[in-house]
């Protein structure tokens, strides 16, 4: 009687800690999904940082990922390491569990996977993984003997099985453990940005998957889709859905520096790249009111496409011009 007395209490212990992670976790509504999972994480650890300032300190407020065809897996489709490495100044360290479905023995992996994550959630690790419904990242609520409790998107709590991870069509997995590391100042904060967007506009080739375009000349492969109409409806949206909220995620950020570095004339360069990248996000919203996600016809008239094809050369003019302003600006930092 007393050990089943234990037991239960064992179980319940557990039931409450499980209730108050869900109660501590809050799913951050993004269209970049990986954002936002990492916003809720950042949060949970006690860090609270704005959603464009994790953007921002990322790279993704700043980067553009395009399939010839206009793909939906654009915004998800590359090497994300630089993600996290950008991350790690904000004081958010990724332990990554990473597999594929010819990796070996996919159940031992799955396996393994499980046990880690039920060891983390407990001691205040919060976690998020990719594809345990359709391909996005999604926060983990917790475990129970059978797999992983999950926020979809509209905070609704889903499950999916242990057994499960990578045996869709992608067969890939990954699981984001974060842990609390060391936050860096403000200035280190952004210099690390500020160096990966110089390599990344000079060298983006070794985040890019094989069919795929990164960078400025992502600009040039969306247009020759539109000037030759043959694209994916769905990933013209879908695209233009993310980019644009990845867009004004630079602004907000590039705001929330200008804000802290104070009224010193010598981040003049900043106040130019706050304004080229509203023009940016400006244009890509205007192209997500012609073309909302998800879309409401298959084909666009040719009226529309060619708003569309003028909207993309004045957010890839802009852009550029935003870059050279922040290279710039990383000289008086």
């Amino acid at each position: 009687m007393k050990k089943l007395f234990l037991v239960s209490l064992l179980l319940a212990c557990l039931g409450v800690m499980m209730a108050q992670m869900q109660d501590k976790l809050k799913q951050e509504q993004a269209w970049g999904s990986f954002i936002g999972c990492t916003k809720a994480c950042s949060d949970y650890l006690g860090y609270y940082y704005s959603r464009d300032w994790i953007c921002g300190i990322s790279g993704y407020a700043f980067f553009l990922n395009i399939h010839p065809e206009l793909c939906p897996s654009g915004p998800t489709a590359f090497d994300n390491g630089f993600l996290k490495q950008n991350l790690e100044s904000l004081g958010l360290h990724f332990e990554v569990i990473n597999f594929g479905a010819g990796d070996g023995d996919l159940e031992a992996q799955q396996q393994k996977a499980f046990e880690q994550v039920k060891l983390a959630l407990p001691a205040d690790h919060p976690v998020f993984a990719w594809e345990l419904d359709i391909p996005e990242y999604y926060l983990i609520a917790g475990t129970d003997e059978n797999g992983y409790q999950f926020f979809d998107f509209d905070g609704t709590l889903k499950h999916c099985a242990w057994d499960k991870i990578a045996t869709s069509e992608i067969g890939m997995a990954e699981f984001c453990i974060l842990e609390k590391g060391k936050v860096l100042d403000t200035r280190e904060q952004v210099k690390t940005l500020l160096d990966f967007l110089d390599g990344y506009q000079t060298a983006n080739s070794s985040q890019a998957i094989p069919g795929y375009t990164m960078g400025s000349d992502a600009y040039d492969v969306w247009l020759k889709a539109m000037q030759e109409g043959e694209f994916n409806p769905w990933g013209l949206a879908y695209n233009t859905q993310v980019w644009s909220e990845a867009r004004h995620s630079a602004v907000g950020f590039l705001r929330e520096l200008r804000q802290a570095l104070g009224k010193d004339k010598k981040y003049k360069a900043l106040d130019q790249a706050i304004a080229s990248y509203e023009s940016v996000a400006n244009a890509m919203q205007q192209i997500n009111l012609l073309y909302p996600f998800p879309p409401q016809k298959e084909g666009l008239s040719a009226e529309d496409g060619a708003k569309i094809t003028e909207y993309l050369k004045q957010a890839q003019k802009a852009e550029t011009e935003g870059l050279q302003a922040l290279l710039e600006l990383r000289n008086n930092l």
